[in-house]
């Protein structure tokens, strides 16, 4: 009986999220193009937080491209937000990592502090609507 209680926490904790997605406005990478949220709906979507300093963020790009490259992929938006970094770093990171995702700008942190992100990286998928049906310090294993 412990065990099952202790699974069952467990579960809510895991998909309980401390973050909140807010309405953003933000320019994707060597672009003017603009990219909100409320655009997003009507599509799942990953959001990956990261930071071209970030030793973790360069760990999971693998398993980011694994997810976009899934038989799901074609059901999703795949968003990356850079928090707080430049133009030059993020086009010399893309450089050396091939990072393919698409990359919104997000110079000064306000989105990712307003989403209640205080590290890096973080992932988060929402379903159709908005709501958040998947958020960790990883990406998922497979598209939920």
């Amino acid at each position: 009986m412990k065990k099952v209680l202790f699974l069952i926490l467990l579960f809510v904790i895991k998909t309980t999220s401390a973050y909140t997605p807010k309405e953003f406005s933000l320019n994707t990478f060597n672009s003017n193009e603009s990219v909100t949220l409320k655009s997003l709906r009507g599509k799942k979507t990953l959001i990956n937080f990261w930071a071209t300093w970030c030793t973790s963020c360069v760990q999971e790009i693998p398993e980011l491209h694994s997810l976009k490259k899934s038989n799901k992929s074609s059901q999703y938006n795949f968003i990356a937000i850079s928090a707080g970094d430049s133009e030059k770093k993020v086009k010399k990171f893309i450089k050396r990592y091939k990072f393919n995702y698409k990359i919104l700008m997000d110079k000064d942190s306000k989105v990712t502090k307003s989403w209640g992100i205080d590290s890096l990286p973080v992932t988060i998928v929402l379903g159709e609507d908005g709501s958040i049906i998947y958020s960790d310090t990883k990406p998922p294993q497979v598209l939920p």
